[in-house]
């Protein structure tokens, strides 16, 4: 499903960490967690953690299409910042330029912009967590 929803963002990422997509697809099962979405007994989506020293990266975010603007984006923000933040003081994603809709949502949800990405269009985002 991850590859499915995400393949152009995710082919763009592989080739910036100079991965073939098979070793970048490998990486999902070792690298951190994934998670499954589920609403209404369907697959909604899914998020990829992974906690490193004091930062919690959220490498993936993706909603179906037909899932988004239910508020299930926010409430996963919330459910990472909640459940998994672990003693992390900093929560860090990745966006694609072109997904204005992510963009607003971690804006909204106090993500700033701290690097910009333009060889593979990315925007880093950082949001500090106080514990």
């Amino acid at each position: 499903m991850m590859l499915k929803y995400s393949s152009h963002y995710l082919q763009t990422a592989a080739i910036k960490l100079n991965l073939s997509m098979e070793q970048f697809k490998e990486s999902f099962k070792t690298i951190g967690k994934v998670f499954v979405v589920y609403l209404q007994g369907e697959t909604a989506g899914f998020f990829w953690i992974e906690k490193r020293d004091d930062v919690l990266y959220i490498h993936a975010l993706i909603i179906k299409e037909q899932f988004q603007g239910r508020g299930l984006g926010k409430q996963i923000l919330h459910l990472i910042q909640d459940e998994y933040i672990l003693g992390a003081r900093t929560l860090e994603l990745g966006v694609h330029f072109s997904n204005d809709k992510a963009l607003k949502l971690y804006e909204s949800f106090g993500f700033a912009k701290v690097k910009q990405l333009d060889d593979i269009g990315f925007i880093v985002m950082q949001k500090y967590v106080e514990r």
